[in-house]
Parts: C-alpha cells; sequence; structure tokens
C-alpha cells in the first residue's frame, strides 16, 4: 500500500515522503514562491525529488509526482509547479515530458521546466 506522508518544514517548505508498506521508497521538497516576472500567482517551485537507489525504475518517480501534484491542486489550491532538472539525467527528463511538463527555460547543462494543473487533470 502507497502512502504520503507531508511535513510543514521551518521555512515554509513541504516535505514529501512516499511510503511502500512502512519502506520510505521516495521524497520531495516543495517551496511555495511569490508572483515574480514570470508567473503573476503564487507557484511551487520542486526543490528536490529522489527516488531512493534500490527502488528506481519501479515507477515510483511518476506515484510520487501523481501525488505532489494532487497535493498542489487540492491542498495549497495552486496550479503551477516548476523544477530544474540536469540535462543528463535522462530518465528524469523523460518522466518530467511524460507527465506533462514543457520546457519554459533551457540552460547549458540543465532546463527549466513548468506544468499547469487544471480543473480537471494535470494535463
Amino acid at each position: 500500500m502507497k502512502t504520503l506522508k507531508t511535513y510543514k518544514l521551518a521555512n515554509e517548505n513541504h516535505l514529501l515522503k512516499l511510503f511502500e508498506n512502512s519502506t520510505w521508497v521516495a521524497e520531495a521538497e516543495l517551496s511555495i514562491e511569490s508572483p515574480d516576472k514570470f508567473f503573476d500567482e503564487n507557484y511551487v517551485s520542486v526543490c528536490d525529488l529522489e527516488v531512493f537507489e534500490p527502488f528506481q525504475g519501479e515507477g515510483y518517480g511518476k506515484q510520487l509526482l501523481n501525488k505532489i501534484f494532487d497535493y498542489v491542486k487540492n491542498e495549497l489550491k495552486l496550479n503551477i509547479i516548476t523544477l530544474i532538472v540536469e540535462k543528463a539525467n535522462y530518465k528524469a527528463v523523460n518522466l518530467y515530458f511524460n507527465n506533462g511538463f514543457k520546457v519554459f527555460m533551457e540552460y547549458k547543462h540543465s532546463y527549466s521546466l513548468v506544468k499547469k494543473l487544471n480543473n480537471n487533470k494535470y494535463k
């Protein structure tokens, strides 16, 4: 059984931990950002998303992303998620593209990606 535990950190960030039964398999740290020159509303930055090594390649990254989408939309009441991924991390890049993230900015060694959640599902 997969469960998600959420923790609000002292710095206003949110830590999400994904468990398979009682085994901790993945985590993500989210930061709520204020409106800026790119977005005119609050949004979420994924500061760190990690599937622990013994559990990589088993679909936990996708499951954690779906839990993040639900948490951001339903708990935080926000619609935009951003993250930065290294271009050389092919598995992560493919995971994000396959789950609806788009390139927002491209740098020499990384991409800044964005996903906008809508009221239906995460397209």
